[in-house]
């Protein structure tokens, strides 16, 4: 792979996050094009940040590499991923493009997985869930460090600050899977999942069980056989429009609802001898969160620091990835 090339190109730039994401990797000066589907939303946006642009529908072979021309690496921010993501990562294999994506859709995960081989003849680094996961992925590996042979992992994820169209989307198929866990290493589906309770820092909450992705992304980072994941919701005081009607909702919350709360991430990992240990992220609201942190790993691969192959957010980074995310840190309990 040709490292002169330093340029970061944004997929679905003009969406919800895309347009986040952009503003954060203009705050950090990085060099950086956007592209999408629509130029009636692009063009607009690429004057805006004085960046140049790519207008393609996501099936465009030719589309993708012309974009891709001179570019290191790539972040898709256009969901739903089951849309998106098999067209995306094979135009950075055959770019030698690196490849990121803001995907909550445990079935993108399993796609980057499955590529992992043809990454490494590639050169480059598949991160797929490289969002909310990346804090994620860091507090259950920091977790696991403090006991001795980690057997399981309970991980609870709280979420405030409504929610996007284009998550709202992708929920729909999340919730098609049903429960998922890891169970002795293999993924398992669960029919009569139960409730847990989580202290995120400020007394117990019920928390649903929910298949998040760190089944397949936690276990790549840490190899711990036994993973379940559970979900907390936490509203702004506004509340949110019926979900049954997508067109209804908002493009997502406004800066305002952003600030008014706090993500909260919590671990609780369990080691062969019974020894247990239990640490939270605190972190920024959801997309201000998924926003800071793919392009903190963006940020990381233009400098050179990647591993070939399918990578989770931790397993390429170690825990020191959720130092490059401002306002965020892990608390031991």
């Amino acid at each position: 792979m040709d490292t002169s090339k330093n340029k970061l190109l944004i997929y679905g730039a003009a969406g919800y996050t895309g347009r986040l994401v952009c503003e954060r990797a203009k705050e950090l000066g990085l060099p950086f094009e956007i592209a999408g589907r629509s130029g009636n939303t692009i063009e607009p946006l690429a004057k805006e940040l004085g960046v140049a642009y790519h207008t393609f529908p996501v099936d465009d072979a030719a589309g993708w590499k012309a974009a891709l021309k001179d570019t290191f690496c790539l972040i898709n921010a256009a969901g739903p991923f089951e849309n998106t993501a098999e067209y995306a990562m094979k135009a950075c294999l055959d770019s030698g493009v690196h490849h990121l994506d803001i995907s909550a859709e445990l079935p993108t995960y399993q796609l980057a997985e499955s590529l992992d081989e043809q990454a490494k003849q590639a050169g480059i680094m598949l991160i797929s869930g490289a969002g909310m996961f990346v804090s994620y992925d860091a507090l259950v590996l920091h977790t696991a460090s403090r006991v001795k042979n980690p057997h399981r992992v309970s991980v609870a994820f709280r979420h405030y600050g409504g929610f996007s169209r284009g998550s709202v989307k992708s929920s729909r198929h999340i919730a098609d899977l049903g429960i998922l866990v890891r169970e002795d290493g293999k993924i398992k589906q669960v029919a009569d999942a139960q409730t847990k309770l989580f202290d995120f820092g400020d007394g117990e909450e019920e928390c649903l069980p929910t298949p998040l992705g760190g089944i397949i992304l936690s276990y790549k980072s840490t190899g711990i056989p036994n993973i379940e994941e559970y979900f907390q919701l936490k509203l702004p005081a506004s509340g949110m429009a019926d979900l049954a009607d997508i067109d209804a909702l908002p493009d997502g919350p406004d800066s305002e609802e952003r600030a008014a709360g706090r993500t909260r991430l919590a671990a609780e990992v369990t080691g062969e001898d019974g020894g247990k240990a239990y640490s939270v992220v605190d972190a920024p609201s959801g997309y201000t969160l998924t926003s800071l942190s793919v392009v903190a790993v963006a940020n990381r691969i233009l400098m050179g620091d990647f591993k070939t192959g399918f990578q989770s957010p931790a397993s390429a980074f170690g825990e020191s990835i959720i130092s490059d995310i401002p306002d965020t840190h892990i608390i031991d309990f």
